[in-house]
């Protein structure tokens, strides 16, 4: 039940693109990401924002699809480079 977790407001909604979300729960990151309503699919670099330095392994778990390692440096916010229909459900864990 992600509702319990805790909303971190790392996104701005109409500036960042695609549309993010994020909630950390356990000791996890999720993310949500949307495409734009007019698009047939969004690529590029998402930016994981919030994670503490040290090394992530990526899942989309609706998908269950492995998505790699990213690696969380001080200063430097992690990305993955992607491309999704609709949405991209994210779990981000150590």
């Amino acid at each position: 039940m992600l509702s319990k977790g805790t909303f971190r407001n790392l996104y701005v909604y109409g500036y960042d693109t695609p549309e993010g979300y994020a909630i950390e729960k356990n000791g996890k990151m999720y993310y949500a990401f949307f495409a734009p309503e007019n698009s047939s699919e969004w690529k590029g670099d998402l930016q994981l924002r919030g994670l503490a330095p040290g090394s992530y392994h990526v899942v989309d778990y609706s998908q269950g699809k492995e998505l790699g390692t990213v690696e969380a440096k001080g200063g430097m916010t992690p990305k993955i480079t992607t491309a999704f229909k609709d949405h991209l459900l994210l779990e981000v864990s150590h």
